[in-house]
Formats: C-alpha cells, sequence, structure tokens
C-alpha cells in the first residue's frame, strides 16, 4: 500500500516539475515558439522522465520520489535566479546547465537521501 502511494507522489513531482518547464516556455520565454524551446523543454523533463521511469518500473518508489525531488529543489532554485532575483546577465545560462546538474548531482543526491531514509525506517520498525 504504502509503496503505490510513494510511487504516485514520485509522479506527482515529476509532474511538478514538468509544468514548471512548461510554463517556463510557454510564458518566460522570449522569441517565441523555436526548436530550441522544445529541445530545452525535452532537456530540462529528462530528470523526470528517468525518475517517472524508475518509479514505475523499479522496486523502489521512494528512490524515485527522492530523486524528484531533488530535481524539483534544483530547478525550483533555477527558476528563482534567473526569472525572480537574476544577479547578472548570464543567469539564463543555469537554464541550460540545470538538468546536467540534476541528472548527476541533485537527483542522484535525492535518491540517496530516500534510500537512506527508506533503509532507517524499516531498521527503526525491526527494532519493535
Amino acid at each position: 500500500m504504502i509503496r503505490i502511494e510513494l510511487q504516485r507522489a514520485a509522479l506527482a513531482t515529476c509532474g511538478l516539475g514538468v509544468a514548471l518547464h512548461a510554463y517556463t516556455a510557454l510564458f518566460k520565454a522570449e522569441g517565441g515558439f523555436s526548436t530550441f524551446l522544445v529541445g530545452l523543454v525535452v532537456w530540462s523533463c529528462l530528470p523526470y522522465a528517468v525518475a517517472a521511469l524508475v518509479a514505475t518500473r523499479g522496486k523502489r518508489p521512494a528512490i524515485a520520489l527522492g530523486a524528484a525531488l531533488g530535481a524539483l529543489a534544483g530547478d525550483l532554485f533555477m527558476h528563482y535566479s534567473v526569472f525572480v532575483a537574476p544577479k547578472g546577465s548570464t543567469a539564463a545560462l543555469g537554464l541550460l546547465f540545470m538538468p546536467l546538474w540534476n541528472l548527476l548531482l541533485l537527483a542522484p543526491a535525492g535518491a540517496v537521501v530516500a534510500w537512506a531514509l527508506a533503509r532507517w525506517r524499516r531498521q527503526a520498525r525491526s527494532d519493535f
């Protein structure tokens, strides 16, 4: 039962990440529709696609939830630093590199934290 709830939470988190990138592409991007913009949205959604795949195909959806939360935290920070409080003219370059950081650092870090919490929870339950 909890596995299904974790799977739903992971998929919902992935949906929030995709919605953030769709919002950015539709309402924040300048210059209108372009193939570059489509490619950027697909590139930006890749970490969430991986997390959704792990959530639906894997045996541990908690790890997928952690990965999706890590990627979402990074994307929210980048959205804030580019659109709300930019610190320079090159702040928008972060939008290009954030998916790579999500794939290589933030999503795996979130997955490790979720794995450790799930392991700790299982161990605490077995102590009783």
